[in-house]
């Protein structure tokens, strides 16, 4: 009986390496699509409150009086993860930390009127945007919707608030996500703080 040979041929070494080579490529070009696909943003301004904002192209803008932004991620779950954005009059030549711990304390005020169990954490300071000095607040609320005939489980939602000052104006960057959803969220949400436009 003749032993069986075991040499390759350099077209067979070829022939693995394309297929690698090909299974590289799809992964990168996979990959890329994602990217692309996340990373669509639409532009928001608003001329009176002296900002611009970046944020996800399929999210949903809500409107609200108080408020100088707000967009809802439709695609988040039983409560859509929220960005918000707030603009309070201040003293331009108003030491920036009291202002900035008064403008999170306002920002906590009104949030607590708006779930229950409402607890804050922490106020502290963050780091610097664009130069100039920030402070944050966590905290966390339970959400039970306003819709008496759907029948759901209220939502424990996470919020983090990043406080900064332009001016003569404080803006609140505000994140509200389910918290299962939040660890994902936040990452982001600190994108879209810093690549905003304020004048």
């Amino acid at each position: 009986m003749a032993a069986k040979s075991s040499a390759r041929t350099r077209r067979d070494r070829w022939a693995d390496w394309a297929v690698v080579g090909v299974l590289l490529a799809a992964l990168l070009l996979g990959w890329g699509v994602q990217t692309l696909a996340i990373g669509r943003c639409d532009t928001y301004s608003d001329v009176e409150a002296g900002l611009t904002v970046r944020y996800p192209q399929s999210w949903l803008l809500k409107a609200d009086e108080n408020l100088a932004f707000q967009a809802v991620n439709p695609a988040s779950g039983d409560f859509g993860t929220t960005y918000r954005v707030r603009a309070w009059p201040i003293q331009a030549a108003a030491d920036v930390t009291p202002t900035l711990a008064l403008a999170l304390n306002n920002a906590s005020l009104s949030r607590a009127r708006e779930g229950t169990a409402y607890r804050l954490f922490d106020i502290v300071e963050g780091k610097e945007i664009d130069g100039q000095p920030s402070m944050e607040a966590t905290y966390v609320y339970v959400h039970e919707g306003s819709d008496l005939f759907v029948q759901r489980m209220p939502v424990v939602v996470q919020g983090l608030d990043i406080a900064v000052a332009r001016g003569d104006k404080a803006f609140v960057f505000s994140l509200l996500a389910a918290t299962d959803e939040y660890e994902d969220a936040e990452r982001a949400f600190r994108q879209f703080v810093k690549s905003a436009e304020i004048r």
